[in-house]
């Protein structure tokens, strides 16, 4: 819960940075620390990609996550539900929860601290939500302030049920849910250097499905060779 604490009180404290600094925070300063976030993001990812253990799995989970997501219009609904909102407090309040709560960085970070205890993922999330929240605070005002104990009550409760479902999960399931992970962060490292966007919502469910794959994933390494050869 650590990881949760300290990125709420990020948010609070870029809040409230941002609140004070307003408009004297330019556009230089934010590309500059967003391409070291990014840099750092892509470096984070490649190594928790590395822990696979089922990459076929995680190859057909990925695919039909995404497809699903896609159908569902996962990421439009989020990006459109957000730009219907009107001015005020009410509409940065929002905004701030989407951007610092939606992404899947929030699952991942929440995933690793409430598994094995490691709020390296949300130790990360929460500097990037600092600057995030330094710049939205001067842009939309106090509403972004709002966004810290949502971020503490719903980060909580994803880390609280990770912790009570995963204690049963094996050290594979855990590794390939991890890999999954770091390649999302690597899509989200890319679109914070602003080489590619990627709908990362649409990709979440692939977390749910990586289970239904890792059979399959097994009888392909296993079974199929032995009936090949036979």
């Amino acid at each position: 819960m650590v990881g949760t604490l300290f990125n709420a009180v990020t948010v609070a404290a870029g809040a409230g940075l941002g609140l004070l600094l307003g408009k004297r925070l330019g556009d230089g300063v934010r590309d500059i620390v967003f391409q070291c976030l990014g840099l750092f993001t892509l470096a984070l990812g490649i190594q928790m990609s590395l822990e696979m253990e089922r990459p076929f799995a995680i190859f057909l989970a990925l695919i039909a996550g995404a497809i699903l997501g896609h159908l569902l219009q996962l990421d439009r609904r989020i990006k459109s539900g957000t730009g219907r909102l009107g001015k005020g407090t009410g509409n940065a309040l929002v905004q701030s929860v989407v951007l610092f709560c939606a992404g899947a960085m929030t699952l991942i970070g929440c995933m690793q601290d409430g598994l094995s205890g490691d709020a390296t993922v949300l130790f990360i999330k929460g500097s990037m939500d600092f600057v995030s929240a330094a710049f939205l605070a001067a842009a939309l005002g106090r509403g972004v302030l709002l966004a810290a104990p949502a971020v503490l009550i719903i980060q909580g409760g994803l880390t609280w049920a990770f912790m009570l479902w995963g204690a049963a999960w094996s050290e594979a399931f855990i590794a390939d849910l991890t890999g999954i992970g770091g390649i999302l962060l690597l899509a989200l490292g890319l679109d914070l250097l602003k080489i590619r966007a990627f709908p990362l919502i649409n990709f979440v469910p692939a977390f749910a499905l990586i289970g239904l794959f890792q059979p399959l994933a097994d009888w392909i390494q296993t079974a199929l060779p032995y009936l090949l050869l036979s």
